[in-house]
């Protein structure tokens, strides 16, 4: 019978080969690996790489070590967007190692139940082993959000309305990134081709003193379609509301989803 798989993500410099929490994860019976985010994160579309690793379900621990500090919002940020493109039936078990005593990082609810540990915590591994069994899918959305992630298309975002529910068109876009293109078609892959009803592109604002880029169009979603949005940068939060009205007056998220 195969050992189940954990990846090790390091964040902060370490001298040792391996690392001694990837010989820990070993000395539980996990086939661990380590790559260095740092490495894959300085190639443009790098760390996009990883997602065909991470959602084979033989990988079935996911962690990063770092210092509190190195837990940065781009950092996180790139983390749920590799959670949004995951299409296992289950999760990783997700866990942060902190090697220092700062504080834990922030995690938004959408990512699960993210276990934290300290490095000097000898069972960090064992705990990790034993908790394999009752990992269960991610907590549904109020609406619908997957991501696709491929360093020659680069990151696209898909957002649609839930069950039972039609936007009769929309605005959506990203804090803190920029939208650069955008489509509408089935959900769960890029379209090919569409038509955008009445589009408008590179819109740009303030959402609670963050700056947004955002695309609008009249199309109608409904439980089987989505809208998707190519972005650049590292996207805080996304979100979707109605499609802009003439006079100018804001309108209510109808979704809204925070990486970091």
């Amino acid at each position: 019978m195969p050992l189940p798989k954990a990846l090790l993500c390091i964040l902060d410099d370490d001298p040792s080969d391996p690392p001694h929490e990837e010989l820990r994860l070993r000395s539980v019976g996990f086939a661990a690996a380590t790559a260095s985010w740092r490495e894959v994160a300085a190639v443009r579309g790098g760390w996009m790489q990883l997602l065909p690793i991470l959602d084979d379900p033989a990988v079935q621990a996911w962690v990063f070590r770092g210092r509190s500090g190195d837990f940065t919002t781009d950092v996180l940020r790139r983390w749920g967007m590799l959670v949004l493109a995951l299409t296992r039936p289950r999760p990783p078990i997700m866990a942060c190692l902190l090697t220092d005593d700062g504080p834990e990082p922030h995690l938004p609810d959408f990512m699960g139940d993210v276990r934290v540990f300290r490095a000097h915590d000898p069972s960090f591994a064992a705990r990790l082993m034993a908790l394999r069994p009752k990992i269960g899918p991610l907590p549904p959305l109020p609406f619908h959000a997957a991501a696709h992630l491929d360093p020659l298309i680069g990151q696209w975002l898909e957002v649609g309305p839930g069950e039972g529910v039609i936007w009769q068109g929309f605005m959506a876009g990203v804090t803190h990134a920029e939208v650069t293109a955008f489509g509408v078609g089935p959900r769960g892959g890029l379209p090919r081709k569409c038509t955008l009803q009445h589009a408008l592109r590179g819109i740009e604002g303030n959402w609670g003193g963050n700056p947004f880029s955002a695309c609008a169009a009249r199309n109608v979603l409904e439980a089987d379609t989505a809208c998707f949005l190519r972005v650049e940068g590292e996207p805080g939060a996304v979100f979707v509301t109605p499609y802009p009205e003439e006079n100018g007056e804001d309108s209510l998220p109808v979704a809204y989803l925070e990486f970091a």
